[in-house]
């Protein structure tokens, strides 16, 4: 039974997924496709923009409101424990939520190698909750990771998530090259602990990518399905259109 889709919605996107793998063009999903495929199967729209825009994704009426949707879609590497959708629940993953611009994060003046972890960590949290979330308003975060190319997993964060700017501490990662700098940020309660070696980081910034990265543990109830591809030539794909082509040609004159 879906917990954060229906289970007509489970099924809904079942299909459309293995319509799409099973084309002989598709290697990977992309993350405008499955925007797509979710505005679809939820009744919405989709606001068609390009990936890793801060803008929603999928604008949805729920009753009175209209709920906008960050859509975010990772592919999961697998490992000798981590084989199928049903083992990562309960683990957790960094997923790029955010690409935070270097020149928008700083004052007149400031450099990015001239200020703190802590500074340029506070600056990147201030300025994901009010100039991301809040300014584009969204309300909710929706995640779907893919296993191998026929297993997923979905769940949403309700409402979308921001941070305390207060209830976190910053390192350099030590992994930067030339000007640029990599961040991790933990909970300040690691810090006071002062254990070793540290646990997962809980964010990351990267200021040459630009990438926000945020630890999520995927929870133990998210939806999950599986897919059945049948692999199409290219040939027959070609034949299909040329035929509907044909009859809709025919259909006009």
């Amino acid at each position: 039974m879906g917990r954060y889709l229906t289970n007509e919605q489970v099924a809904r996107a079942r299909d459309e997924l293995s319509l799409l793998y099973s084309l002989p063009y598709s290697i990977d999903l992309v993350g405008t496709a499955w925007e797509q495929i979710l505005a679809e199967i939820k009744g919405g729209s989709w606001t068609e923009k390009r990936d890793n825009r801060p803008r929603p994704d999928v604008t949805v009426t729920e009753g009175d409101k209209s709920v906008n949707y960050s859509v975010k879609t990772e592919r999961l590497r697998t490992t000798g424990r981590l084989q199928t959708a049903a083992d990562f629940l309960g683990h957790s993953e960094d997923l790029i939520v955010a690409r935070p611009k270097v020149d928008e994060l700083l004052a007149p003046g400031e450099k990015v190698e001239s200020l703190s972890a802590d500074q340029l960590g506070r600056k990147v949290l201030e300025y994901y909750n009010a100039r991301i979330v809040r300014a584009y308003q969204w309300d909710v975060l929706s995640i779907l990771l893919r296993v191998e190319d026929n297993e997923f997993i979905y769940w949403e964060e309700r409402p979308a998530p921001t941070y305390d700017p207060d209830g976190f501490w910053w390192r350099d990662s030590g992994r930067a090259t030339g000007d640029n700098r990599n961040i991790n940020g933990y909970p300040v309660a690691v810090r006071q602990a002062g254990a070793l070696p540290l646990p997962r980081a809980k964010f990351k910034w990267t200021s040459g990518g630009k990438q926000f990265y945020v630890l999520y543990a995927i929870p133990n109830d998210a939806d999950t399905w599986k897919i059945t591809r049948t692999d199409l030539s290219i040939e027959e794909v070609r034949e299909a259109l040329r035929d509907k082509l044909r009859a809709k040609q025919q259909g006009r004159g």
